[in-house]
């Protein structure tokens, strides 16, 4: 027996807003009971109180290229814990191997920012045979997280920034089985639409929501008594979810996100364990880790008219994540800062020609121009660069009249 997993969009890693590289990584855990037996859409008897209480652990690793191409690999574990009035019994393993290939439209398109991505399911988790099992009492069937075959996964994606501080993003995800089971059990395809929003709070605080319909096809295993194949008994149907969380940048790499499973309905085939509310955590890390030398100073002289102060230039956009932590760290500093004066420009719609132009030398967000007392500038910082802003500007605060020597 394999229970449903618990899933569902999850935002991609996008491409990073510098011509370097970004990478990421990410620890998860979900919990999710299955406590009911239901047939259909109506509550089934359950005489042995049977339940399982999933326990899913997902490591995550991504990295992503200045193209918009990203390669991520998903490896789950877990335990599955079964409870009957005969007994409980665990059973703990690895899941199977995902790789994926993605490639964003971030480098030509921003409005509405598309992904597409394929790749496949490897069977590395242990497999469970699950032809016949049917003719077993549900509690003595060992579990497994492995569904003992290659699968093709293809999805699809869209995000749209709606305001400063919103988001919306649909997900449309598909998968099935290149072969059978070992035992000659046949899993049926499955499919996944997601809808979801994003809504920025502060600089360090989002809220997230995702609403998830899900419908997996029939199996089949062979007939024993002869060379016909038949329909599974239980298996296949159609479960819609919501998932509402928080995420808390912890700093400008490191982020949690916390929030809950709701199982809002289901309509199942046979006699099928459905999930009840569980919740989920994860903790993810992301760097860039390359950017263009020439984006980190200009060559080439600029200046602007001189006002005594030091000028700090931030441009930002509401789909540029490293920008929301700087602007943290200014509106920090400005409190202390009564020499300097900041500048916000917005280029969520770059590169837009109606969009305000970035400085020569820079070709992506975040980027921030420090300018110094006599209007030279000083500094052009792009990518992970401009996450030094303040510690920059208060060096230049301490040499005399604000001019870098």
């Amino acid at each position: 027996m394999n229970p449903a997993l618990p899933g569902g969009a999850d935002g991609a890693v996008d491409a990073p807003d510098t011509d370097g590289w970004l990478v990421s990584s990410r620890l998860a855990y979900t919990f999710v009971p299955y406590g009911e037996l239901q047939q259909g859409t109506a509550d089934a008897p359950n005489p042995s109180d049977l339940a399982i209480a999933v326990h899913l652990g997902s490591l995550q690793a991504t990295a992503v290229a200045p193209t918009g191409t990203s390669l991520d690999l998903q490896l789950p574990f877990g335990s599955l814990r079964t409870t009957s009035l005969v007994g409980a019994r665990t059973d703990r393993g690895l899941g199977d191997l995902e790789l994926r290939i993605r490639q964003s439209s971030s480098r030509w398109l921003r409005r509405p920012r598309l992904g597409a991505t394929v790749g496949l399911a490897l069977p590395t988790g242990d497999y469970v045979a699950r032809s016949g099992a049917a003719n077993l009492p549900p509690e003595a069937v060992t579990l497994a997280l492995g569904r003992g075959t290659v699968w093709l996964i293809g999805e699809a994606d869209a995000q749209v920034a709606i305001a400063t501080r919103g988001s919306v993003f649909t997900q449309l995800s598909g998968r099935a089985p290149l072969g059978r089971t070992s035992d000659d059990f046949s899993w049926g395809a499955e499919l996944r639409a997601s809808v979801g929003g994003t809504f920025v709070a502060s600089s360090r605080w989002s809220l997230l929501g995702t609403v998830d319909l899900q419908w997996r096809g029939g199996a089949t295993e062979p007939d024993p008594f002869s060379s016909m194949r038949l329909e599974s008994a239980n298996a296949g149907g159609v479960w819609f979810t919501a998932s509402p969380a928080v995420r808390c940048a912890v700093t400008s790499e490191l982020a949690i996100t916390a929030g809950a499973r709701l199982a809002l309905a289901a309509d199942v085939t046979g006699n099928q364990l459905v999930p009840q509310a569980g919740g989920f955590v994860a903790l993810s890390l992301s760097r860039a880790v390359a950017s263009p030398p020439a984006a980190r100073r200009s060559e080439e002289p600029v200046a602007r008219a001189p006002t005594g102060r030091i000028v700090v230039v931030d441009y930002w956009a509401t789909w540029c994540k490293p920008c929301e932590q700087i602007d943290a760290d200014l509106r920090a500093a400005e409190s202390r800062w009564d020499d300097v004066q900041i500048e916000r420009v917005d280029a969520t719609e770059w590169p837009d020609p109606a969009a305000p132009a970035l400085p020569i030398g820079a070709s992506g967000l975040p980027v921030v121009e420090i300018y110094d007392a006599r209007g030279q500038r000083t500094h052009l910082l792009v990518g992970t660069d401009a996450t030094r802003v303040v510690e920059i500007v208060d060096s230049i605060r301490s040499s005399p009249k604000g001019i870098t020597p």
